[in-house]
């Protein structure tokens, strides 16, 4: 795998070692971009083409792999996971293999109605997969913290949460901070809510934009794009993509809303109304 080379040429000339932001950390054909999430191509010392997304450095950032190397080894389209590396001070690369085709938020127009068909036909099968695999805590693999997808400063974690109404009462507090009577309300509201549940939390990948949707020869190839993943109550990948969420293009929104529903990923409108409130707090 290349690599910047990102010492200068004349070390003693300079008193402080240059250090390079992530975005810069490796070179290569861009293949993806979009909010820091920089993924370039990039070839093994073998000369096999790989995927590398390289972001600032932590336990977090290993996650996310190891989220993309579980869903890749239970059935689903994610990319498969190579290795993570810290190629610079504070910079780490996971390293996957390519996803063939491109996303769909380029090609969409351009297919045909049946090829249409498929790639929804596909992405419902994947989500009704997601549906299969759980795990008995709200949180990324081996029970860790999770993406605080309800901040939108974009810097914070959650988690993980040995039951649902643990997870409602961290929400609580969230909403508590800004205002007492929508606490009160909502405390008063989630245990019906609840209903009975299962103790089991599903796969959910948080942010299925036409962008990390990859497409090839008319069928879907890949999910990409797995920061915001976790195992969560069954009515969060609705309540990412529809309440979290709220930059999908406006020709993607009915696609993904008939793709999430007849996949059984559906969310009440109570429930959704919570997650709004959840998710306006904690500037």
């Amino acid at each position: 795998m290349s690599s910047t080379d990102t010492k200068p040429s004349n070390p003693a000339a300079h008193k402080k070692r240059w250090k390079p932001t992530y975005l810069n950390a490796i070179e290569g054909p861009e293949l993806y971009n979009y909010m820091g999430n920089r993924v370039v191509l990039s070839h093994t010392t073998h000369g096999n083409a790989v995927a590398v997304k390289h972001k600032p450095s932590g336990a977090f950032v290993r996650s996310e792999a190891q989220m993309m190397h579980f869903a890749s080894t239970h059935g689903i389209l994610a990319p498969k996971v190579l290795g993570c590396y810290d190629v610079e001070p504070e910079v780490v690369a996971t390293v996957t293999d390519v996803v063939p085709g491109q996303s769909l938020d380029k090609v969409w127009h351009d297919l045909t109605e049946a090829e249409r068909e498929g790639v929804k036909r596909d992405l419902k099968e994947q989500v009704r997969l997601f549906r299969t695999i759980t795990q008995p805590f709200i949180g990324r693999v081996h029970n860790q913290e999770t993406f605080n997808f309800f901040d939108r400063l974009h810097f914070r974690f959650m988690g993980p949460f040995g039951s649902e109404e643990d997870f409602d009462e961290f929400c609580l507090g969230r909403v508590k901070r800004k205002s007492g009577a929508a606490y009160a309300l909502w405390k008063r509201l989630l245990p019906g809510m609840r209903g009975r549940s299962s103790g089991r939390f599903v796969l959910t990948h948080g942010d299925l934009a036409a962008r990390n949707i990859m497409v090839h020869e008319g069928r879907l190839s890949g999910i990409v794009d797995w920061e915001y993943s976790g195992f969560f109550p069954e009515y969060m990948e609705y309540a990412c993509n529809f309440v979290v969420h709220d930059q999908h293009e406006r020709w993607w929104l009915p696609v993904l809303k008939e793709v999430l529903n007849d996949a059984g990923a559906s969310c009440g409108f109570k429930r959704a109304r919570f997650v709004g409130a959840v998710k306006d707090r904690g500037w």
